[in-house]
Order: C-alpha cells, then sequence, then structure tokens
C-alpha cells in the first residue's frame, strides 16, 4: 500500500495549470508545503529532545503520529466530542512514550547511537504489528476541525491546513518557551551539553530522560491528530513520516530545533513543489536526496555551533 501521508491537492495537473495563473499554483504548492512541512517540523523537535539528551535517534517518532491519529479516531467513532478524543489521544501518546524509555531504553547499557537506532527500529515494528491488529490495513480519517476555508487572490488554504501550522505555532513554540525560560528545560539543555556537570548539581539523567521521551511523545502525537483529518492514518504510514522529521532534524545537527523547524518547512515545500511541477512519484526521494547532499555537504546541518544545545 503506498504512503497515505501525501497531500491530495499536492499535484496541480497540467490541465489545471493552464486554465490558472502560474503565480496562482505557485503560491498555492506553497501554502500546501508549509501546512506538510510543519507536520515534520514537529516530528523533527520531538527527535531532537530524545537525541540531545539521551543521544537516541527515536525511529518510533513517526509511529506515534499515526497512533495518536489513530486512537483519536477510535475515540471519536466511539460518541466522544472530538476535542475530548485530542486529549486522551496526547495524553494517551505521551505516556505511552515514557513507558518505552521506561521499559526499553533506561534498560539498555552503554547505549550508543547506532544501538538506539536499532532498538528503536524494533518498537517501530512492534508499534506497527500493534496498529495492524487493532484497526486493520485500512487508512482512516479523523473529522475536521472547525473552522472556515481561506481564500487570498485565488489561494485556498483549507481551515485544517491553518490547524496545522496553528499546532506547529503553538507546540513547537512552547518547546522552545519550555527550554528557554523554565527551570526543567535550561535543567534539560545542561544535561545535554554537560551531563557529568549536571550530575554534580544534582540533575537526574533519568528524570531528564523522561522528560524528553514525553516531549518526543506529545508532539508527535499532536503532529498526529492535526493531520489526520488532511492525510489518512494507516498502520504503515509512521516509519516514512519519522524518516523525513529525521532529514528536519539533520538540517538542523540533531541539536537546533529552530534550524530544524526552518528545514522541515523547506523540505515540506520542496516536496509540494516537485509533487506539483514534476511528478508525484519522486516526492519521497525529495527528502533522502536532501539528507544525502547535507551529509556530503555539511553533516553539521544548519547550524554555526554543532557541539551545543540550540533552541
Amino acid at each position: 500500500m503506498r504512503s497515505s501521508w501525501r497531500s491530495p491537492r499536492a499535484a496541480v495537473g497540467p490541465s489545471t495549470r493552464n486554465e490558472r495563473h502560474p503565480l496562482i499554483d505557485f503560491l498555492q504548492l506553497t501554502a500546501a508545503g508549509l501546512s506538510q512541512g510543519s507536520v515534520y517540523a514537529l516530528l523533527a523537535v520531538g527527535l531532537i529532545a530524545t537525541y540531545t539528551v539521551r543521544h537516541v535517534v527515536n525511529i518510533a517518532q513517526g509511529d506515534y503520529a499515526t497512533l495518536a491519529g489513530l486512537g483519536s479516531i477510535s475515540l471519536v467513532t466511539a460518541g466522544l466530542p472530538l476535542p475530548v478524543a485530542i486529549l486522551i489521544a496526547l495524553v494517551s501518546v505521551t505516556l505511552a512514550s515514557v513507558l518505552i524509555e521506561r521499559l526499553v531504553i533506561s534498560r539498555v547499557k552503554n547505549l550508543t547511537t547506532l544501538v538506539s537506532i536499532i532498538l528503536t527500529l524494533g518498537v517501530s515494528t512492534l508499534l506497527q504489528a500493534i496498529m495492524l491488529l487493532i484497526w486493520g490495513a485500512e487508512g482512516r480519517r479523523l473529522p475536521a476541525f472547525p473552522g472556515s476555508d481561506l481564500n487570498l487572490g485565488g489561494v485556498s488554504i483549507r481551515s485544517q491546513e491553518l490547524w496545522m501550522l496553528g499546532a506547529l505555532v503553538v507546540v513547537g513554540g512552547g518547546v522552545l518557551l519550555f527550554y528557554e525560560k523554565t527551570r526543567w528545560g535550561k535543567a534539560l539543555r545542561a544535561s545535554a551539553e554537560q551531563p557529568v556537570a549536571a550530575r554534580i548539581v544534582g540533575i537526574s539523567p533519568a528524570v531528564a530522560s523522561v522528560i524528553a521521551f514525553a516531549i518526543a511523545g506529545f508532539v508527535g502525537a499532536a503532529a498526529g491528530v492535526v493531520s489526520s483529518p488532511i492525510y489518512l492514518s494507516i498502520w504503515s504510514g509512521g516509519l516514512l513520516l519519522g524518516l523525513k522529521g529525521f532529514v528536519a532534524a539533520v538540517l538542523g545537527g540533531l541539536v537546533s530545533f529552530r534550524a530544524a523547524i526552518v528545514g522541515a518547512l523547506l523540505l515540506g515545500i520542496i516536496e509540494s513543489y516537485v509533487a506539483g511541477y514534476v511528478a508525484s512519484g519522486w516526492k519521497d526521494a525529495v527528502a533522502f536526496f536532501i539528507l544525502i547532499i547535507v551529509l556530503i555537504i555539511r553533516p553539521a546541518g544548519l547550524v554555526l555551533r554543532p557541539n551545543a544545545v540550540r533552541v
């Protein structure tokens, strides 16, 4: 089954381009790319949160989004109001991420980055198998959030796309403020940059790891529920989605939230342009082409100081 994480409006066919002004098509594709890039950005934030504290590259990050989307859909189907279903899904996936950290990640001695990739790949496979057993192979869609579509000079922006961008501003901005302004956020940064010194001053590595995985679970779940009304939630969609979030995180050197967010938005826009002007089949290849180029030319990503955690 082909990935469900494809914008149904990303490709602009030849007949459409003949009927509309090229600038309108360009802006339409840009708007679609920004909304999809906001999903990648939230996942990249979660990946950086876990990597900076534990040097864990969490391959299961995208599965958090799928799990939250499918869970909220089931709750809505059971009769719960949409806001309540979303809240339960956010809390449940956040707790699931913490349990994964406590039951799996924390049990491994001398956890290296390579071991974390293999370990979380196993977790991802397990989560996908569970989702397949519970929800089956058919993709599902969450009801659209309340709101009206926006039309600006012929460029149509769906209300759900505005919710996606808003989620990035609120959730992603909240994570940045947490790291910049709160005592716990500064403790996480200290634990990531100087783990030995952090232990000396009483910062618990175990607590820091739990908080980092809680952040990863929450932002992943937020990405899943806010995008499910447009992109189908399906058991197999998390791996590819998580890998695209990883590409965005690499653009941030796996340490910079802001650079990763900018990189994710650029990735979404480029994917939209490729789908609209070239061929939709090339869309998923864009992220990995960018990853190869970045790793060859600038492995540290877009950051200037690769050794420091930057918000």
